[in-house]
């Protein structure tokens, strides 16, 4: 499944996510998925950050776009997902990938909108946001691969060999190539940029749900947003000891 992206294309998402840590901030709620009933659920929202907001934030359904599952003998499959709040995935899977768009959003003098940027005064900054979420459930060789052609985080090596205190290896892809220089974030707090072969490692700090994410930007030329960001999610729980 993976896209390769061309050579230029990897140095300018590089040059890109340089100055890309202000993308977090666009991007105002955390996306995960939580393990329900068997299903992985997404929600969005701040329930699991150390910042003040609503705990659960609707999202409309039609905003999710695919549902990837990693199945136990390491084969990547679309699979269906719901069409209601909270979106739900209904699959037995070792992780699953969950793309998504809240689309084009406006930052005017008076309010943040989403809305294109077209035909409206004021427009201090306007963006396009997509988005990706992955929640690892368990561990199986297959899992240290991207498994999208979207911009991904993925763990290197097993996270439930280790505990808190420990350093995570993680690489930052984005059609299955390696980027560098992209900020990436722990709990909502950045925490250091992708080195040249896109990895970074970074320090568990509890137990409970783990929250990684980044994020690139790149200018865009539709009339409708100055810049596209495109935004990563990890998600998986390490038991407390």
């Amino acid at each position: 499944m993976a896209i390769f992206a061309s050579t230029a294309r990897l140095r300018r998402l590089a040059f890109a996510a340089a100055g890309a840590s202000c993308s977090f901030a666009a991007l105002a709620h955390d996306l995960w998925l939580a393990r329900e009933q068997n299903a992985f659920v997404l929600y969005q929202g701040h329930r699991h950050s150390a910042h003040e907001g609503q705990e659960i934030v609707p999202y409309p359904a039609t905003a999710v776009s695919e549902a990837i599952c990693l199945d136990g003998k390491g084969s990547l499959k679309a699979v269906r997902y719901g069409s209601a709040h909270p979106v739900r995935v209904d699959a037995d899977c070792a992780a699953v990938p969950v793309a998504m768009s809240s689309g084009y959003w406006t930052k005017t003098v008076w309010e943040t909108r989403n809305v294109p940027k077209t035909g409206i005064s004021g427009v201090v900054q306007s963006w396009l946001a997509e988005e990706t979420v992955k929640r690892v459930e368990r561990w199986i060789p297959a899992a240290a691969m991207p498994m999208s052609p979207r911009l991904e985080i993925t763990p290197l090596v097993d996270p439930w060999s280790l505990t808190p205190g420990d350093k995570l290896r993680l690489r930052v892809s984005f059609a299955g190539q390696p980027v560098a220089g992209v900020p990436v974030a722990y709990d909502g707090e950045v925490r250091g940029t992708t080195g040249d072969d896109g990895s970074i490692a970074l320090r568990l700090r509890h137990p409970g749900m783990q929250m990684i994410s980044a994020s690139v930007e790149l200018p865009l030329a539709d009339g409708k947003a100055d810049r596209l960001i495109r935004a990563s999610a990890l998600n998986f729980e390490l038991p407390a000891r």
